[in-house]
């Protein structure tokens, strides 16, 4: 095995990802309780990275109490980015078909506010459940979040220079 093989192994090992065969675990890696910690220390660097990327997505997470258990499950298939824009749009995405409404739009309303900041061109269109003003200042100022609202809903629309919020 080349050091290369033990360097992925070991990635491997602390992610949780890939082939943990007897012949692809790195020799460095320790029998003991180690690797937890070092699991959990990777977890929760990435997961401060994530807060201060994805603000509203983080508090929206966290106010439902899954933050960490979504953060596990998205590691647990991705590999982590070198670079912390790149995961936090990769990350917001992956939200993009959760069975939760609110997650769906707080994550693809911030995923688009990054995506104009690095300057593309996209145009998003993402439909709330309730008003959206209204849970982006809950969320930053820590208030109650609204209900869902009793009929129809609200269309934001996000361009890289403006946008727009319209009842249906």
């Amino acid at each position: 095995m080349t050091n290369l093989d033990e360097i992925h192994g070991l990635i491997d090992a602390i992610t949780g990802r890939g082939a943990h065969s007897a012949a692809a675990q790195p020799r460095c890696v320790p029998v003991s309780g180690a690797l937890g910690v070092v699991r959990e220390t990777a977890l929760v660097w990435r997961a401060l990275q994530l807060e201060r990327q994805c603000p509203f997505t983080a508090r929206l997470l966290r106010r439902l109490g899954c933050f960490e258990s979504v953060l596990i499950d998205y590691f647990a298939v991705t590999a982590a980015w070198p670079d912390f824009e790149e995961l936090s749009r990769d990350f917001l995405h992956s939200l993009r078909f959760d069975d939760n409404a609110l997650i769906r739009a707080v994550s693809q309303f911030e995923l688009a506010a990054l995506q104009a900041k690095a300057g593309r061109g996209e145009v998003f269109e993402i439909l709330w459940d309730r008003d959206p003003d209204a849970v982006l200042s809950a969320l930053q100022n820590n208030g109650a979040l609204p209900a869902p609202a009793t009929a129809g809903g609200y269309r934001v629309r996000m361009d890289p220079r403006s946008w727009s919020v319209t009842r249906q």
